[in-house]
């Protein structure tokens, strides 16, 4: 993959990243500009196939208040962790709370290996659907910047492994249920641009991805002490890069 190719694939992830943020004024501001500059970014990669939904998320975000993203939000995530569609990872697929620990465990573990550490202010899990969406803005950005092939292939290597081992792995399931639980609107649009945006990744990386993202039997609230930010300024999540390690 080229240097554009690779900040393009890193502009689409920042985006999906933003849309599941907290709704705010300025976080809907910089939304309405990243989602005006994804159907460029999809035509450089060549996904053809989602520069539909790409317009029509546009169009969806332009006639879309504060006021109705704020109440969209709540009503497709609620006001704790939903039990129809929540946005992290550890409620998925898992038979117990210690597989459960040890999903939360490695994806941390993915983020501190790129030298990235917690926001203090950040009040979300590391495996929050934005949260992981915005590691992987951060990894492709990493080999947009990168200047030895070494390098770039240790980014790509990185991005195959976490699409394969946790966002690939069960936010198609997460996607399914948020675009039935939303009916109409934007978070539907949204449900369906990240499912099938996932899935292309998945080809472009040469990953072969599990039918996963069944729903735990309780989702549970995990401890504070879990929570961190991914790595990719600027983002829905704002992180903190302590050094380079690739």
């Amino acid at each position: 993959m080229t240097t554009a190719s690779a900040l393009c694939r890193s502009r689409v992830y920042g985006t999906l990243s933003l849309a599941f943020a907290e709704p705010g004024r300025e976080a809907l501001r910089n939304l309405r500009e990243r989602v005006a500059a994804l159907e460029p970014c999809l035509g450089e990669i060549g996904d053809e196939a989602n520069l539909a939904r790409a317009r029509a998320l546009r169009a969806s975000l332009a006639r879309l208040s504060l006021q109705r993203w704020r109440a969209e939000h709540v009503r497709c995530f609620g006001y704790a962790i939903s039990k129809e569609c929540p946005p992290y990872e550890a409620e998925y697929d898992q038979a117990n709370l210690f597989q459960k620990t040890h999903t939360l465990a490695d994806v941390a573990g993915f983020y501190r290996a790129f030298g990235v550490q917690t926001a203090p202010e950040l009040h979300e899990r590391v495996d929050h659907v934005g949260v992981e969406l915005e590691f992987m803005e951060f990894l492709c950005l990493k080999q947009a910047h990168a200047a030895r092939r070494e390098r770039i292939g240790q980014c790509r290597a990185a991005q195959a492994r976490f699409v394969e081992e946790h966002l690939g792995a069960w936010s198609r399931g997460f996607a399914r249920r948020l675009r039935a639980v939303a009916g109409r609107g934007f978070f539907a649009i949204l449900a369906e641009l990240l499912g099938n945006y996932v899935d292309a990744e998945a080809q472009r990386l040469g990953v072969r991805l599990a039918e996963g993202g069944r729903l735990n039997e309780a989702p549970e609230l995990a401890d504070d002490g879990c929570a961190a930010s991914c790595a990719a300024p600027p983002g829905a999540y704002r992180c903190e890069v302590m050094h380079e390690r690739t």
